[in-house]
């Protein structure tokens, strides 16, 4: 009987102990903003389908292996629980001097900076949720500056608060058509919250 009661004091004892531990922290509350990310993105870009867009014209999309490659360093951080501000460090190897000179070159590395808003019309705590973008973004092409405004869709992956993946689709409107041509941008690219413990 000694030995029951003992046994009943030491459960008791452990049950309460545990239940009395604080629970750790995780560092994210659910409906709470997107904690900062640090990520890298792949790309790829068509700048042959927009070619003939409005004009009826037989506007051809690229295959993959003929689109022009790149990658991205990439932050995120949520506004809002629906609204995210990102940008993009963008490096797009393309043939840039058949666009302002007319004649075909030599492939070169085209620098953006690509600050965007990125609108879901889900929590970012959700395993998955589409998103909205658009920005204003700013690029060095062989010594000629270029703008454009990237309009969007993606869709983000969020595993356990830690690892997000993102896909994204972009058209990539040009203010500067003599020095960049429109095109369509692609990506997908993993990004990390760095205030994980």
């Amino acid at each position: 009987m000694k030995q029951h009661v003992t046994l009943t004091f030491l459960v008791a004892f452990f049950a309460l102990a545990t239940m009395a531990q604080k629970p750790k922290k995780s560092g994210f509350v659910a409906g709470q903003k997107k904690p900062e990310l640090f990520g890298i993105d792949f790309n790829l870009s068509d700048f042959n389908a927009p070619k003939n867009f409005g004009n009826n014209g037989n506007a051809k999309s690229l295959g993959i292996a003929d689109m022009s490659a790149g990658v991205s360093l990439t932050y995120w951080k949520g506004l809002t629980p629906f609204i995210d501000f990102s940008a993009k460090l963008n490096g797009v190897f393309h043939d840039y001097s058949a666009i302002y000179y007319g004649t075909p070159g030599k492939t070169e590395i085209g620098l953006e900076l690509v600050p965007t808003i990125n609108i879901r019309p889900l929590k970012d705590e959700n395993m998955w949720a589409p998103f909205l973008t658009t920005g204003l973004g700013m690029g060095l092409y062989t010594n000629h500056i270029g703008a454009f405004l990237p309009l969007g869709v993606g869709l983000q992956f969020n595993a356990s608060n830690t690892t997000y993946l993102f896909i994204q689709t972009q058209f990539k409107w040009s203010l500067t058509p003599k020095v960049l041509g429109n095109n369509l941008f692609y990506s997908i690219g993993f990004a990390q919250n760095i205030h994980t413990n």
